[in-house]
């Protein structure tokens, strides 16, 4: 074989080394499963491909949970990370999507919404937050084996046992503020009409957290945040059902 065509023969080699390995590392758009994948991304040199939509997800393994160090911090979604709301963060699943976690060494259950990206520890399939974590009792272990169920992809509803729940009609409130001293909570809900004060206990700690109601629609309560987020960063919904 002449250098010419030796050299070729290598190019051609190494491209088909190249394209193989590219379609290694490349997840179909969609799967038979009914998994479209988003746009991978790489932690500590590991590839992740979450999903972008998906119809079923049940994973058996180990939770932790995160808080205090992170508490305000932006999380994967884009949203501040709030230690006292009940979130979640998982490698593939959809950001936003609603999940049911079941402590399956004691029985509690919590219904999460993911909004952030991990655990990246192997072993470990989802990160609650504090008050998740807590209402499930592995806040004191630090770890705990679960079961998670995907109840719906989507943060605006979720299905239980075939029936939709449609969040977009109810009763909600946005929480702008959490404090240790009442006259701290005070100032703050006078500036709002539709303001009040409620009580909390965190590890024995009791805080003063304001919330505006009022809302009757998930629709509402969201596009009233997106008006106050600029200067409420922290500020989320929740529903009072």
């Amino acid at each position: 074989m002449s250098k010419k065509y030796t050299v070729l023969f290598v190019v051609a080699a190494l491209l088909l080394l190249f394209n193989g390995c590219a379609k290694k590392h490349r997840p179909p758009r969609y799967n038979a499963k009914g998994v479209y994948y988003g746009k991978p991304y790489i932690i500590r040199g590991k590839i992740y491909y979450p999903y972008t939509k998906v119809k079923d997800f049940e994973q058996v393994g180990i939770a932790s949970w995160y808080g205090i160090e992170e508490h305000g911090k932006l999380t994967a979604s884009g949203e501040r990370f709030n230690m006292y709301s009940l979130t979640a963060a998982h490698k593939l699943l959809p950001l936003g999507s609603i999940v049911h976690v079941k402590n399956l060494e004691n029985g509690k259950e919590v219904t999460v919404r993911i909004n952030d990206r991990g655990p990246f520890v192997s072993g470990r399939i989802i990160d609650l937050s504090y008050a998740a974590a807590k209402k499930i009792g592995i806040v004191g272990k630090g770890t705990a084996k679960v079961k998670i169920t995907l109840l719906s992809e989507s943060p605006d509803f979720y299905q239980v046992k075939g029936k939709r729940i449609d969040f977009d009609k109810g009763d909600f409130a946005i929480q702008i503020g959490s404090f240790k001293s009442y006259e701290n909570a005070l100032r703050l809900k006078n500036k709002f009409k539709n303001a009040k004060i409620l009580t909390a206990y965190i590890r024995g700690v009791k805080f003063y957290r304001v919330w505006l109601t009022g809302f009757n629609s998930l629709d509402k309560a969201n596009k009233y945040l997106a008006k106050i987020r600029y200067k409420y960063h922290g500020a989320f919904i929740t529903s009072l059902k």
